[in-house]
């Protein structure tokens, strides 16, 4: 069953409730694992295999990932030879939904109290101008756990380029265009067209949430020029999205957290790669008024999902839970839990 789905489709009320009250939480506590392999071994192995105690850098995260059985299965083709994106991708995880005895319901990603057997880069930041530096930390500072309502998700807005891409989402692959659909925790269904029949953006191009999209081929690649994107999405932030675990964990959350504003010159080119039933899904994006250089932002991954259980559903959206979304005071601070352990807001793990 599609965990996050059924969540989703309660619409941003249930959502806003899971994002008040969710504690926030760093990818996982970083702790090895002993495996069949010595450190060594894993080191030195080429094969794709698992690694012991993954991964500290993007190149080793890469390599776990497509070391994974998923990963190695044969990559479906389409009838012109490129790769099938065609399906529905989604990454489980654990939720814990906990009720006190005033009624406070809270909801945590991850599961709570779990300690991984592996471990997970911290995900690269943009580099903001000084600046605009400033504001991004203001922002930060102003949230209460993973949430606030400066956020311009909770007024129903698509989520942007990159920070849409996440699961569960679906890919309509034709030889003219591939169509991306998207179940949002917080703004309902929309969709995005990657056209692929050689044409370039218009010149006359207005400015909007998920910009123009056009894609071409490099090898089994899908490179995609995204431009036109108005300033009125945040770049990531919030509860991140949903990574695929490794052996014996379902998921982990990766929280971007100070990737949040960007002006309407950003401009962005995503990656798609297919490996077997694993989609590798990578962008840079550019900023010229607010970003001193390029950011790269660390791999994301979206396992197939299997029918029919796992597919799409009706999520929609309604902004009336603003005024409901708290914001830290001096009486009231959100605690970070890390692994059986519970941390200052100060402490610097809090803020992965």
């Amino acid at each position: 069953m599609n965990t996050k789905s059924s969540l989703v489709r309660y619409g941003i009320t249930a959502a806003a409730l899971m994002a008040t009250y969710l504690l926030a939480l760093p990818a996982v506590p970083q702790t090895k694992t002993a495996t069949a392999k010595s450190d060594a071994t894993a080191k030195s192995d080429s094969s794709g295999a698992y690694m012991s105690g993954c991964c500290g850098t993007n190149e080793e995260l890469q390599k776990f990932y497509l070391g994974l059985p998923v990963a190695k299965k044969p990559t479906p083709r389409a009838p012109d030879g490129h790769p099938d994106l065609t399906g529905f991708y989604d990454n489980p995880f654990n939720t814990t939904v906990t009720k006190d005895s005033n009624g406070t319901v809270s909801f945590t990603l991850g599961g709570g109290g779990r300690r991984s057997p592996y471990k997970w880069p911290t995900p690269d930041m943009p580099s903001y101008k000084p600046e605009y530096a400033a504001k991004v930390e203001a922002l930060f500072k102003n949230q209460y756990g993973a949430s606030t309502p400066d956020d311009p998700q909770y007024d129903c807005k698509p989520m942007g380029v990159p920070r849409a891409s996440m699961v569960p989402l679906q890919f309509v692959q034709t030889p003219k265009m591939v169509v991306v659909l998207y179940e949002s925790n917080f703004i309902g269904q929309t969709y995005r067209i990657i056209y692929t029949d050689g044409r370039g953006h218009p010149k006359d191009l207005d400015s909007s949430f998920l910009g123009d999209s056009i894609g071409h081929w490099e090898g089994d690649t899908l490179v995609v020029d995204v431009t036109g994107l108005n300033d009125e999405t945040w770049l990531g932030g919030a509860q991140g999205h949903t990574e695929p675990g490794g052996p014996g964990e379902p998921g982990h959350q990766i929280v971007e957290t100070h990737a949040l504003i960007h002006s309407d010159q950003e401009h962005v080119t995503e990656r798609y790669t297919r490996h077997g039933d694993m989609l590798v899904y990578e962008a840079i994006v550019e900023d010229p008024v607010m970003f001193t250089k390029p950011w790269v932002l660390t791999p994301r991954h979206f396992a197939l999902g299997v029918p029919p259980d796992d597919r799409i559903f009706e999520s929609f959206c309604e902004a009336r839970d603003k005024s409901h979304i708290i914001r830290p005071s001096e009486q009231d601070q959100p605690q970070c839990e890390l692994g059986n352990a519970v941390n200052k807001p100060g402490d610097p793990a809090c803020r992965r």
